[in-house]
């Protein structure tokens, strides 16, 4: 009978997507071309030669090996060298450049003398990711002219050049950078977003899939399809989305880890059950949603909120640990903050797969067996209930 009414009702649900083609791309090739957009955007992975303007006042030796090493640079190209500040700021307003850098006259000379005068940065934070890139290359520069320097002038008390490096290198800090040394712009964005993109058009196209039976008016015959069962109807009407959502996740998995070369520290299979997981908790959550209210609009309102502040919660661009209590409460009921966690631990940590149970246990209690075992009753209820559909 289950089965039966699983096939009956994931049959009335193929009939209508071949009879409405934009009702099918929603679900099927319009998130895979929005998804392979959203990895295009990110695909170069790192900034390259960000224009940059020089204020050299100095016009020594000394600042024109900095020029040099700015060339030379990943992430810095010289746009414009103006004379002077003030000439400079237009160029950083009408987005010719990202970053002034200012060397100052007689910068070289007073150096000499033991009376430095600063080299100083200038960055456009309103394009953060873009001055963070400058930023560690014009430091790196500056250390280059700098240290050479430095070594000549060691290098006159004695040992050479040998004894100067070993006398410049007596205080050192080294960064070593954990989970990403790449800095890659498409592991780390591209990873968020391509699940971020599929959990929106998931919980959207369930919402829109189960509501528009009420809507319609025809939420009696949805589940008479499914042999009255309204397990049997459920899951045979989201049986085409789950299977079509699941394709796409586990592709781009595939794609990242596999054919672009971003490996899993630790399990792929975990992470892609993960995955399987967050679809189908995006499927439960609108039949809890719509069971509640019945209505198709109230309920793509919240998940329009659900899913614009997905990524914004998961401490992906903000740690979660300085956000206020408001904040953290909002981000315990979104269920991409728990798949997110399972996605850092699995392939970028290497965690042990003990540390993901927590938010497996998360995801199938409170957000898969809660939302069916409260909507489903409640849905089948309310298909026997004409007056309350129609609703928008």
């Amino acid at each position: 009978m289950f089965i039966a009414g699983v096939r009956g009702s994931c049959a009335r649900e193929i009939a209508y997507l071949r009879g409405h083609p934009w009702d099918l791309a929603l679900i099927s090739w319009f998130p895979a071309l929005l998804m392979a957009l959203t990895w295009a955007i990110f695909a170069q992975g790192i900034n390259i030669k960000l224009p940059i303007a020089l204020v050299d006042e100095d016009h020594s030796p000394g600042s024109r090996r900095l020029a040099i090493a700015l060339e030379a640079a990943r992430a810095t190209a010289i746009a414009e060298r103006p004379v002077t500040l003030e000439a400079a700021w237009p160029l950083v307003r009408e987005l010719k450049a990202y970053a002034v850098l200012h060397v100052p006259a007689d910068w070289e000379r007073r150096a000499q003398r033991g009376d430095r005068l600063p080299v100083v940065l200038y960055t456009n934070e309103q394009f953060h990711a873009a001055a963070t890139s400058i930023k560690t290359d014009v430091v790196g520069a500056i250390r280059s002219v700098a240290g050479g320097k430095a070594v000549d002038s060691l290098a006159a008390l004695g040992g050479g050049f040998a004894g100067a490096e070993r006398r410049a290198g007596v205080v050192r800090v080294e960064l070593r950078t954990l989970y990403g040394p790449q800095l890659s712009f498409e592991r780390a964005l591209a990873g968020a977003f391509l699940p971020a993109l599929l959990h929106l058009f998931v919980l959207a196209g369930a919402a829109y899939a189960i509501g528009r039976e009420f809507r319609d008016g025809t939420a009696a015959a949805w589940l008479a399809s499914g042999q009255g069962s309204m397990p049997a109807a459920l899951l045979g009407k989201l049986l085409p989305l789950v299977l079509f959502s699941s394709a796409l996740g586990l592709g781009s998995i595939a794609w990242m880890a596999g054919y672009r070369g971003w490996t899993a520290s630790g399990s792929v299979l975990v992470w892609s059950l993960g995955l399987l997981t967050l679809v189908i908790a995006c499927c439960a959550i609108p039949a809890l949603l719509l069971g509640l209210t019945g209505a198709l609009r109230t309920v793509l309102s919240f998940l329009g909120i659900v899913n614009s502040t997905a990524i914004s919660f998961t401490g992906f661009t903000y740690p979660l640990f300085s956000m206020t209590t408001a904040a953290k409460v909002w981000s315990s009921i979104l269920p991409f903050v728990y798949f997110y966690e399972i996605q850092q631990q699995q392939w970028n940590s290497g965690a042990p797969l003990a540390a993901s149970a927590a938010p497996f246990a998360v995801l199938w209690g409170a957000f898969i067996a809660v939302p069916l075992v409260v909507g489903a009753p409640l849905l089948s209820k309310l298909c026997q209930t004409p007056e309350k559909w129609g609703k928008r």
